[in-house]
C-alpha cells in the first residue's frame, strides 16, 4: 500500500517540475542578453545566461547565445558544448560553426578547429569573415606545422643608483667578538653613482616534431659606472633546451651555463639545469610550477683574494598565478612563492654556512591605453643560515624587501621605453649585511620577431 501511494506523488512532482521549467523558459528575456553581447559585454551576457542552462538547454537562440558569450568571456570548454547544442539541431547555423571553430582553436583543439573553419569557407561566407577565417587556418598551420623561429632584444639603461655595491651605509659597526666598535674603510660603505648598461639577447627555436621544439638563446649584459668603475659588472648566459607540449599546456626544461664579471675581472660562473611547466587552461588564467638546481662557483675578487669558500649549489623549487580581471586583459594581476637552499661547497665554507630560503613575489599590470601600462611589483625573501658567524657570533638572517614601479610605454611596434624606481631593503642580524638600495632608471627596448 505505501508503495502505491509514492506513483502519484512522483508523477505530481515531475509534473511540477516540467511546468516550471517552461515558465522559466518563457519569462526568460534572450533580448536582454543579446544586447549585453552586441554592447560588447560579454562578462555579464554570460552571468545573466550561464544559470538557465539546465532549463534551456537545446533552445537554438539560447544555445547560440549561450555559446559566444561563453567565449568571448574566457569560457571556452563551455562556448563548445553549447555551439555543438545548436549545430545538432541546426546543422546549417553556419554562425554557429564558425563560433565552434574558435572555441576549438582556443582549447587548441586544431585539427577540429580545422575542419570547421574548413566547412564555413566551403559557403563562400561575407569577405570580413572570409578575412578572419584565412588568418586562423594560418595560425593553425603554424601551430600543426611549425617553422623555425627567432626573438631578441637590444636595450640601453639610464639610471641613478644610491648603492651601487649594496654595502651597509654606517660607517662603524660593533664587532661582538672583541667588545669594540670600528670604523670602516670608505670602500665598504655604501657608493653611489650613474650608470649605463647595454644589454641584448636572442633566443631561436627549432621544430623537432609536433610539440616537441629545441631551443637555443644567449643574453649578455655590461653595467658603467660613472665614476664607481671598480664596481662594473658583464654578464654572459647562454641555454639550450627542450619545449614539450603544445598549446595550453607546456613544460620547458633547459642546460644553463652562465659568467659574471666584476671590474672586468673574473667573478664567477653558474651552471645548472632548470624546467619550467605552463597551464593555460583559459585565456584569462595561468599557473606555472618551476624548479632549478645551479652550481656557482667564485674565482677571485678584485684585489686577487680566493673566493671559492662562497661556492654554493642551489635548488629552488616553486609556483606561480597569471590572472586578468576582465577579457581584455586591461587588469592583470600575478604571484609566485618558492622555497630554495644553498649549500656550501668548498673546503672551507663561508663564514655563515648553509643558507635555506623562502619568498614571494605578487604585482600587478593595468593598461593606461593602447600604447602604454602601469606596472608594480613586491618582493619578499628570508633567508636563514646553519653556521655561528664567528665575528659577530650569532647565525645570520636576512629578510629582503623589493618595491618595483613604472610604465612601459610603446611609441612604435616593438619599443619600449621603461621608466621605472626600485628599492630594495636588506634587513639583517649580521650589521655588514644590512643595507637598502633604491634606483631610478630608464630603459629603451627594441624587439625583434
Amino acid at each position: 500500500m505505501k508503495k502505491t501511494h509514492q506513483y502519484p506523488v512522483r508523477l505530481t512532482a515531475l509534473t511540477w517540475l516540467l511546468c516550471s521549467s517552461i515558465a522559466v523558459a518563457a519569462e526568460f528575456d534572450l533580448g536582454k542578453a543579446n544586447e549585453l553581447l552586441k554592447a560588447g559585454k560579454s562578462k555579464e551576457g554570460y552571468a545573466l545566461l550561464a544559470p538557465h542552462e539546465y532549463e534551456m538547454a537545446g533552445n537554438v537562440d539560447y544555445d547560440y547565445l549561450l555559446g559566444i558569450a561563453a567565449l568571448d568571456s574566457g569560457h571556452p570548454d563551455k562556448a563548445s558544448l553549447a555551439l555543438e547544442r545548436v549545430l545538432a539541431v541546426n546543422p546549417r547555423h553556419y554562425g554557429a560553426r564558425l563560433d565552434l571553430a574558435r572555441a576549438y582553436f582556443a582549447l587548441a583543439d586544431f585539427e577540429r578547429a580545422r575542419t570547421e573553419f574548413s566547412r564555413v569557407m566551403e559557403q563562400n561566407p561575407p569577405p570580413l569573415a572570409k578575412a578572419t577565417i584565412e588568418k586562423y587556418l594560418a595560425a593553425i598551420d603554424d601551430k600543426l606545422n611549425p617553422k623555425p623561429s627567432f626573438t631578441g632584444y637590444l636595450e640601453a639603461t639610464l639610471g641613478y643608483d644610491t648603492n651601487v655595491n649594496a654595502a651597509t651605509s654606517s660607517s662603524t659597526m660593533y664587532i661582538p667578538i672583541f667588545g669594540a666598535t670600528f670604523s670602516l674603510a670608505s670602500s665598504n660603505l655604501a657608493e653611489r653613482d650613474n650608470y649605463l648598461t647595454l644589454g641584448g639577447g636572442g633566443e631561436a627555436v627549432f621544430p623537432l616534431r609536433q610539440e616537441l621544439s629545441l631551443f637555443v638563446g644567449v643574453d649578455g649584459k655590461k653595467r658603467t659606472n660613472f665614476f664607481k668603475d671598480i664596481y662594473n659588472t658583464d654578464s654572459f648566459d647562454g641555454k639550450v633546451g627542450l619545449n614539450i607540449g603544445n598549446g595550453n599546456s607546456v613544460f620547458r626544461l633547459s642546460l644553463q651555463k652562465g659568467a659574471f664579471y666584476l671590474d672586468d675581472k673574473y667573478n664567477r660562473d653558474t651552471q645548472g639545469l632548470s624546467g619550467e611547466w605552463r597551464l593555460v587552461p583559459d585565456p584569462r588564467n595561468q599557473y606555472s610550477l618551476f624548479g632549478q638546481y645551479a652550481e656557482l662557483r667564485y674565482g677571485h675578487d678584485k684585489t686577487g683574494a680566493d673566493l671559492s669558500a662562497n661556492d654554493v649549489d642551489q635548488t629552488i623549487l616553486g609556483g606561480g598565478w597569471l590572472h586578468a580581471l576582465d577579457e581584455g586583459g586591461k587588469v592583470v594581476l600575478f604571484g609566485s612563492v618558492y622555497a630554495g637552499s644553498e649549500r656550501t661547497h668548498a673546503q672551507f665554507p663561508r663564514i655563515d654556512g648553509d643558507q635555506n630560503f623562502i619568498g614571494f613575489r605578487a604585482g600587478g599590470q593595468t593598461r593606461l591605453n593602447d600604447h602604454s601600462s602601469l606596472f608594480a611589483t613586491l618582493g619578499y625573501k628570508e633567508g636563514t643560515y646553519n653556521r655561528r658567524n664567528l665575528l659577530f657570533l650569532d647565525y645570520r638572517r636576512d629578510t629582503q624587501y623589493d618595491l618595483n614601479v613604472g610604465v612601459n610605454w610603446m611609441p612604435a611596434q616593438n619599443w619600449t621605453i621603461r621608466p621605472q624606481f626600485t628599492y630594495t631593503r636588506n634587513d639583517s642580524n649580521i650589521a655588514i649585511n644590512d643595507y637598502d638600495r633604491k634606483d631610478l632608471s630608464m630603459t629603451v627596448r627594441r624587439d625583434f620577431k
